[in-house]
């Protein structure tokens, strides 16, 4: 029996540029909340977190919002990049990890031991708990190409996104004074704040786009690195 090739599989032109589109709109959407958070962080805390729901901002937010808005607004906004990344991985597996290792390069470690092809139950586990622990862009995008069910990634990713938000919570509650105090600063110089986090925001984009580092960066080689020929 003669051995056979198995063609590259192919996938619809307009889907790579729909998931680039989607991040694309979120990562714009973190960079306002950036950008404005000074402005935002009393004055329209949920908003503020449905921009970006990083740690700082849950925990700045976490003294002026009702539980479940917080929780709500909060578990979505994180868990929203987390099907796209799974979706690159899982389409474009090999060249999916290849572009990763520029965009995300202090995860290169992990990135390798999936790309090696080899079955490893020790690396599936590792990324069952990473899923729970820090369901990140790029722990998603590894999930993905290492054939993990985007059921499975979404039950460990909405554990740990849930639990990711109580303790920001909580955090938060604890230092509420400590937080008060840090915001009546924030209000009372809120002007420059809000200059210098636009600025800051301006000049960090503006240098991944030049460089060509970090995810806006690699946005940018999304569909030349993974695009069908």
């Amino acid at each position: 029996m003669t051995g056979t090739t198995t063609a590259r599989p192919t996938h619809p032109k307009w889907l790579l540029p729909l998931i680039g589109g989607l991040i694309v709109c979120l990562v714009i959407a973190s960079n306002t909340g950036n950008a404005v958070w000074a402005s935002w962080v009393e004055t329209n805390p949920l908003g503020l977190i449905a921009l970006n729901s990083s740690n700082k901002y849950l925990v700045a937010t976490s003294i002026n919002v009702a539980f479940w808005p917080f929780l709500l607004i909060g578990v979505v906004r994180l868990m929203l990049p987390d099907p796209l990344f799974w979706a690159i991985g899982h389409l474009y597996g090999p060249r999916a990890l290849h572009w990763a290792r520029d965009v995300f390069p202090g995860s290169r470690s992990l990135l390798d031991q999936v790309g090696s092809g080899e079955e490893n139950s020790t690396v599936t586990r590792t990324l069952h708990v990473l899923l729970v622990i820090m369901p990140n862009n790029v722990v998603c995008l590894v999930a993905g190409a290492a054939r993990i069910t985007l059921r499975r990634l979404l039950l460990l990713s909405f554990v740990g996104t849930v639990g990711r938000v109580l303790l920001m919570r909580w955090i938060g509650l604890l230092f509420e004074d400590q937080i008060e105090d840090v915001l009546d600063v924030v209000s009372r110089y809120q002007r420059w704040f809000l200059l210098g986090s636009v600025a800051l925001v301006v000049g960090y984009v503006t240098w991944q786009a030049v460089s060509r580092r970090g995810l806006v960066g690699g946005l940018e080689e999304l569909e030349e690195e993974l695009g069908d020929e």
